[in-house]
């Protein structure tokens, strides 16, 4: 059974957040240049399949050896760095990992819930799992089943934030209407890296 951070340990990880995302957000990102390839993808489509079954040791051994032949992968280091996130639970290591993804052309995914209804307690009866991407054009909510899914620019997005009665989820806004998710850590630490890494990158 995985053990969460202590109080102290949850207030750390919280500072060490907030001063990760003020020193990205001070410093422009590299581009990359023209001779990388930005839209490389992972060769076996098992490899999200392992990591959405949580099987995260052989989705990082399948990854290391696209990354051996073609260490610029930005797809294998995007999914690398998802797979280290909920393998280890270190969301400072994981704010690093995914800004050097995106420098790669790839960004940020996450296993998340997203509840259709109205947000107003931590309990969802009514829901659907799916991967949310952070990239260089916008955001996508890919569900696993259902038609809940989305595409958006960065313009697009009203509103990106923590939900005010709960910690532990966030909401994305377009087209005045919020959408409500649940990460899958059920902390209260992936939502603020997700709205860091949010940050950071529609600074670029």
């Amino acid at each position: 059974m995985r053990s969460f951070p202590s109080p102290i340990s949850r207030s750390l990880l919280l500072i060490a957040l907030t001063v990760a995302l003020f020193v990205f957000s001070s410093f422009p990102l590299r581009v990359c240049g023209r001779g990388q390839a930005v839209n490389q993808s992972v060769t076996s489509p098992a490899i999200p399949d392992l990591i959405y079954r949580q099987k995260y040791d052989d989705a990082i051994t399948k990854l290391e050896e696209v990354l051996e032949r073609d260490p610029k992968n930005a797809d294998a280091l995007t999914y690398m760095a998802t797979a280290n996130l909920y393998l280890h639970l270190n969301f400072t290591t994981a704010l690093e990992d995914f800004q050097q993804a995106f420098n790669a052309g790839g960004g940020a995914i996450f296993v998340v819930t997203h509840s259709h209804e109205k947000f107003n307690t931590d309990y969802v009866a009514d829901y659907c799992r799916g991967w949310l991407h952070l990239r260089k054009d916008g955001i996508q909510f890919v569900p696993t089943e259902g038609t809940h899914g989305f595409k958006l620019s960065y313009r697009e997005v009203e509103e990106f934030k923590i939900n005010r009665l709960s910690k532990r989820a966030f909401h994305i806004k377009f087209n005045k209407k919020s959408q409500n998710f649940y990460t899958r850590s059920n902390t209260e630490f992936e939502p603020l890296l997700i709205i860091a890494l949010h940050k950071s990158f529609t600074r670029n």
